[in-house]
């Protein structure tokens, strides 16, 4: 068993280990001037794992790729492991991290780069499900070379909630902290998607024009490399996560979607209400409506978790939200 640990880009047990990945490299290849990359200017992480005896025995780095991989395309790097701590799936397990990491930034691909002289590489990643793709960058006519590359499923954070319960300002906020961190991120309001009249008798809340407007959208983040998506949106029906995430699949499978459900006290969320800028008829239907939904809501129970938005900047909810779901 291995501890992994998130180390700066300058670590001395990360470039140790970099140093004796390249003596490695430079003997299989028999290219002895080989000189490998060290400085990372589009890094987002670089880990190192450990024994339980504290020695440092294994590496791998995340960058963005600097190539033209397709945007939202995450580079792995330095994937090594001391030889006599071989054999007992450390490789694996850094894969696994490496790839939970990316799937954190928003990574909408993974790409990287190995070679004819290393089996256990190709075996390990064949293995894990990536697939062998052309060549990139400085590999591209290198004949060695042999480059892989694996799709990921978009990552959606639906935020729900009765109206008036703040799920579109705290669908904003976890959307720009996401944006801070670094993440590609996207924010899209399901309900404008939907504002359509007349609606169909049986589908009054348009909800299968959104999943019309999702599944046209998709390919455009996804190409655009956003593999994060807030989406703010009241859900009735038990169908309708599996909805969203068949919607939104694509070459890395169907979306993985969590749920957060929004709650504040019935008074605030009439005062809500009526602080927006709407017509009184809509008024008469909006405020009986809102104290139905949260029962129903509450029945339905579809969420991942539920976070309190009373008395509280959309910031701290939307930070609770976040945290609750792993993100």
């Amino acid at each position: 068993m291995i501890t992994i640990r998130r180390v700066e880009p300058d670590d001395a047990d990360a470039h140790a280990l970099w140093a004796e990945q390249q003596e490695d490299l430079a003997r299989r290849y028999d290219a002895p001037d080989l000189v490998l990359e060290t400085r990372f200017d589009t890094l987002v992480a670089s880990l190192v794992g450990y024994s339980e005896q504290g020695e440092p025995v294994a590496s791998i780095v995340l960058r963005w790729s600097p190539y033209d991989t397709g945007a939202g395309s995450l580079e792995l790097k330095r994937l090594f492991v001391r030889p006599l701590h071989r054999g007992h799936g450390h490789s694996k397990v850094m894969m696994g991290a490496a790839e939970a990491i990316a799937r954190k930034a928003g990574a909408t691909r993974i790409v990287l780069e190995t070679g004819t002289e290393q089996p256990e590489a190709l075996a390990l990643y064949d293995r894990l499900g990536y697939t062998r793709i052309p060549g990139y960058g400085e590999y591209k006519d290198e004949p060695d070379s042999i480059c892989y590359g694996r799709d990921l499923p978009f990552r959606v954070l639906v935020v729900t909630g009765a109206m008036g319960a703040g799920k579109t300002s705290v669908g904003e906020s976890a959307h720009s902290a996401l944006a801070v961190r670094g993440a590609r991120t996207a924010f899209i309001d399901a309900d404008t998607l939907c504002e359509a009249y007349p609606s169909p008798p049986d589908d009054t809340v348009n909800q299968s024009l959104l999943m019309e407007a999702l599944a046209a959208l998709a390919p455009v983040y996804r190409r655009r490399g956003y593999g994060l998506l807030v989406i703010p949106r009241i859900l009735e029906d038990p169908a309708d996560r599996a909805a969203i995430a068949h919607a939104l699949a694509g070459p890395g499978g169907i979306a993985d979607v969590a749920v957060v459900r929004i709650t504040a006290p019935l008074e605030e969320r009439i005062a809500r209400l009526r602080r927006r800028e709407t017509s009184q008829r809509w008024l008469d239907w909006a405020v009986p409506r809102t104290a139905e939904q949260a029962d129903e809501l509450e029945e339905l129970a579809i969420e991942d978790a539920v976070v309190d938005n009373s008395g509280r900047p959309p910031e701290d909810s939307a930070a609770e939200a976040l945290d609750a779901i792993g993100w």
